[in-house]
């Protein structure tokens, strides 16, 4: 029994040694021994560099070299794909919209050049012209329910304020509008403001607030020859004036851009146009 212990206690010994010389503060490397000092927390073997190396290996190098080259050109592929992203020109909606074109007798001059670009782009129009109308007739009447019912379109285009623009009581136009948009309900649509030839009392800028600015077209800027009138502008202006209104439309300043390629068959075209007459009081 007292010799099986010694053997045990023999055997413990250099194991005891190793465990406290491994977590002590002491440096004592038996002769042909290397024993490194344990770290709290870490079981990772050590890899001891050799004190006569001076640097990476050539299989090192070409393994580092081809990493780095991999990640450049993963990164300069992310800058190029961005880059072609920012640089991509803009595209509007291209799809074949049915379009319904309404309002007062700005419509008459606007609805010639209109139905080029139409015809140029696959569009369809109906064109409803109502002379002498006012937000509050198109608000007050069942027309415009009637066409969107008739023609269900998916684009519309109003201009309406012609008839309005001295009116004493601009400001209280608004619900005539919010009427005329409610109708609309969710078909995309702009407003073609009035190229007013004086001043007005404030139907332009109501109507302007009312809609948005990324859904009207404040003519007021324009600079377009008169008729006879002295108020509506020739065909040949109101050509110019859709002109403008068409690169507006297919911009990324509009809510819904669609598309509107400038004709270039130099023909007229013609789609359904209703003229509605004045109403009597």
């Amino acid at each position: 029994m007292k010799a099986y212990l010694k053997v045990i206690g023999i055997l413990l010994l250099p194991l005891a040694f190793v465990i406290w010389y491994a977590y002590s503060p002491v440096q004592i490397p038996p002769p042909g021994w290397k024993l490194s000092k344990a770290k709290p927390h870490l079981n990772a073997l050590v890899k001891e560099e050799s004190p006569n190396r001076q640097g990476p290996t050539e299989k090192e190098k070409e393994t580092s070299t081809t990493s780095m080259s991999s990640k450049t050109s993963k990164t300069s592929k992310t800058i190029a794909a961005a880059q072609a992203k920012e640089a991509s020109p803009f595209l509007p909606d291209t799809s074949s919209h049915r379009i319904l074109f309404f309002g007062d007798s700005m419509v008459e001059g606007l609805l010639r050049r209109m139905n080029c670009y139409a015809f140029a782009n696959g569009h369809k129009m109906t064109n409803v012209v109502w002379y002498s109308s006012t937000t509050e007739i198109w608000a007050q009447t069942d027309t415009l329910r009637y066409f969107i019912n008739n023609v269900q379109p998916t684009f519309a285009m109003i201009s309406i304020g012609a008839n309005e623009q001295f009116v004493k009581d601009a400001a209280g136009r608004e619900a005539y509008i919010r009427q005329i948009l409610k109708e609309l309900g969710d078909i995309p649509f702009i407003w073609i403001g009035v190229p007013a030839w004086k001043e007005d009392t404030g139907i332009n800028e109501l109507t302007k607030r009312v809609v948005g600015e990324s859904r009207y077209f404040d003519s007021r800027g324009l600079t377009l020859q008169r008729g006879r009138d002295r108020m509506h502008p020739t065909f040949y202006a109101a050509s110019c004036w859709m002109d403008s209104v068409a690169v507006w439309m297919a911009s990324p300043a509009t809510a819904h851009p669609i598309r509107m390629d400038k004709p270039t068959d130099g023909r007229k075209h013609t789609y359904k146009t209703y003229a509605l007459q004045p109403m009597r009081n």
